[in-house]
């Protein structure tokens, strides 16, 4: 066991090529928006390609309106692994199973899911958020092939 192991949300459940494309690049769009601007960028350069200058910007925001929520109000910092990473941490599959139910039609289990990250109070609003980003993701999967499986050599550390 290393240090990393004891951060808490760290802890590996599951690895990236276990999980439904879409899932996959859910997370790793969330990392690469966590690294930087750049990352931020190339996130929204997938939204538009997917879905038109227009429309992936209405995309873009809505997955930083999530993400910022997310962080805002989650009730420690959330953790995540490194983008060459093909693990996925424990904080990074409740958000995935968060998405996943939202983006299904269950707002009730999403909600329930998002009051273990946040207060109760911002349950609803989250699982609305998220609701648009999973049909976002997966309209993206369906479209196009993953525009990037993982970068091995990123600066990020990988928290194992």
């Amino acid at each position: 066991m290393t240090g990393a192991d004891r951060i808490p949300g760290s802890s590996v459940v599951g690895h990236l090529t276990d999980i439904p494309l879409w899932e996959a690049e859910l997370i790793l769009s969330m990392r690469l928006w966590r690294e930087s601007p750049e990352g931020q960028a190339e996130v929204s350069r997938g939204f538009a390609r997917c879905y038109g200058p227009a429309g992936g910007a209405a995309e873009t925001r809505g997955f930083d309106r999530l993400l910022g929520a997310l962080c805002r109000h989650a009730r420690r910092p959330l953790t995540w692994h490194g983008l060459g990473c093909s693990c996925i941490g424990a904080d990074e599959a409740v958000l995935q199973t968060f998405v996943r139910e939202a983006a299904q039609g269950d707002l009730a289990e999403a909600a329930m899911i998002a009051s273990l990250i946040a207060p109760a109070a911002q349950a609803e609003h989250l699982a609305l958020m998220a609701a648009q980003v999973g049909r976002a993701m997966q309209g993206m999967a369906r479209s196009a092939p993953p525009s990037r499986p993982g970068r091995p050599g990123a600066a990020t550390p990988v928290l194992h």
